[in-house]
């Protein structure tokens, strides 16, 4: 990278040094060769790459494209009409093009880290850290004003000076959401988000000064237009970085990243505190407190929900056999559980399934075979029972099944059960069709019966059937 060192002093020393208006329009003309060049390489990287690569790569390439026209027409008004160009205008409109290009960008390489990460609980979506990022970054901006007295003292109009705010307010949001990313994402210190980042407060220095000389209404110094020169270089590395290689990252959520957004607000809340205290209350820090409280609620929400599937995910997995989808001894154990302590007695049904043979069959095949041949006798029995019926999975080949309440004939549906796991079954790892039979076993629950002696009844039951087959 010592091509960027050399260009970047040179682009100093240029704007330091000289203040005429042929240097100026130097400056000017370096920030878009050197955006050009910027441009070139995102799209080029882009088009070599796939899948997010690519994408955040060329939405990059089009923040930049924006920046280009925006500052060809910038340079073509200083250098021929010796004024700038007008504010708000097309060129203020091509250079919002690159925040939200980059904007876009950062939210691609966030789905794209997040998707890598495995969690032990939660994690932080893209969209919870873009809501933390904009809860920060009013947070600051409110504390700057009322700390700095900013006022708009400028002689120009509040659309200008609103616009010209917006670019320094826009890469203060970009910059926070990245090094959230980098934070949140475990991914700090990567090549590519570093350069993101010193590419944007490169460019977001120059867009601070130039909005400070706004609301000021004072002349913004020549070292203003240091940041748009080397701004645009200094993102190229990222552009040219090679990705990392996915590798899935297992953590849980930390705490103090959890409380990050709440540090500046409460900095605000006491600083609206003090003032009320102090009898001169700034109407202003107030409505933009209502905005930061707003954005803490969506944000509240949003992790609800987040929590919310999470823990089906979670029950889902402490209750259901992750191989058949069907229930697992735990989820059985508790419906048996509730079963004897209901204080009125409701009669119940069990039945015990056995796969015979079942371990031949899957040492013959293999164990992906016999995966599929489980899933697909699972199926069968859930078709056989009730809505209201629960199957569950016990053992390795060992199905049973709670009836509430129990059928009025058992022997015929012990028959059907049978009947079902008895026909072939096509796998995909085999040409040929296997099939299987099963030992079934019925008891009826007994007022007050302990759930393991049913289930130790039903299993003798299974036994009796299977020595009667064999005989």
């Amino acid at each position: 990278m010592g091509w960027l060192v050399v260009l970047t002093a040179t682009a100093t020393v240029l704007v330091l040094t000289y203040s005429d208006p042929v240097s100026r329009l130097a400056d000017d003309l370096a920030a878009l060769v050197n955006a050009i060049v910027a441009g070139v390489a995102y799209s080029w990287a882009g088009w070599s790459h796939t899948g997010p690569e690519r994408r955040w790569r060329l939405f990059l390439a089009v923040g930049l494209g924006g920046w280009v026209a925006a500052q060809a027409i910038w340079t073509w008004y200083r250098a021929v009409h010796s004024a700038a160009a007008a504010v708000p205008g097309v060129a203020s409109a091509l250079f919002l093009l690159f925040p939200a290009g980059v904007f876009a960008a950062l939210l691609v390489i966030a789905r794209a880290d997040h998707a890598r990460v495995r969690v032990y609980d939660t994690a932080d979506p893209p969209r919870v850290l873009l809501l933390d990022g904009l809860i920060i970054v009013t947070a600051l901006v409110a504390l700057a004003c009322e700390v700095l007295a900013v006022q708009a003292g400028s002689h120009d109009s509040p659309t200008v000076t609103l616009l010209t705010v917006s670019y320094a307010v826009g890469d203060f949001v970009l910059i926070v959401l990245a090094l959230l990313m980098a934070v949140a994402l475990h991914s700090m210190w990567r090549p590519r988000l570093t350069w993101l980042v010193v590419g944007l407060c490169a460019m977001g220095a120059s867009d601070i000064v130039y909005a400070d000389s706004t609301v000021s209404g004072a002349a913004a110094p020549a070292a203003a237009e240091l940041g748009y020169m080397i701004g645009a270089l200094l993102l190229i590395p990222a552009a040219l970085t090679a990705p990392r290689p996915a590798i899935a990252q297992r953590r849980s959520v930390s705490l103090v990243l959890l409380a990050v957004p709440y540090v500046p607000l409460t900095a605000v809340l006491a600083m609206v505190v003090i003032n009320v205290a102090g009898g001169s209350p700034y109407p202003d820090v107030v409505y933009v407190l209502s905005v930061i409280i707003a954005l803490v609620i969506l944000r509240h929400i949003t992790t609800l929900l987040q929590l919310y599937r999470a823990h089906r995910r979670l029950a889902q997995a402490v209750l259901q056999d992750p191989l058949t989808g069907v229930a697992n001894r735990v989820l059985l154990a508790d419906l048996l559980d509730e079963a004897v302590s209901s204080p009125q007695f409701e009669e119940r049904g069990l039945i015990y399934v056995d796969l015979d043979n079942f371990k031949t069959v899957n040492d013959r095949l293999g164990h992906q075979a016999g995966d599929e041949l489980l899933r697909i006798t699972a199926h069968r029995l859930r078709r056989c029972v009730r809505d209201d019926d629960t199957v569950a999975r016990i053992g390795g080949d060992e199905f049973v099944i709670l009836l509430i309440p129990p059928p009025h004939d058992p022997e015929e549906l012990v028959q059907h059960l049978a009947d079902a796991v008895a026909q072939p079954v096509a796998l995909e790892t085999e040409d040929n069709s296997v099939r299987i039979t099963a030992s079934i076993g019925y008891h009826r629950i007994a007022p007050g019966q302990h759930p393991s002696d049913a289930l130790a009844h039903a299993d003798q039951a299974m036994y009796q059937y299977k020595r009667s087959r064999a005989e």
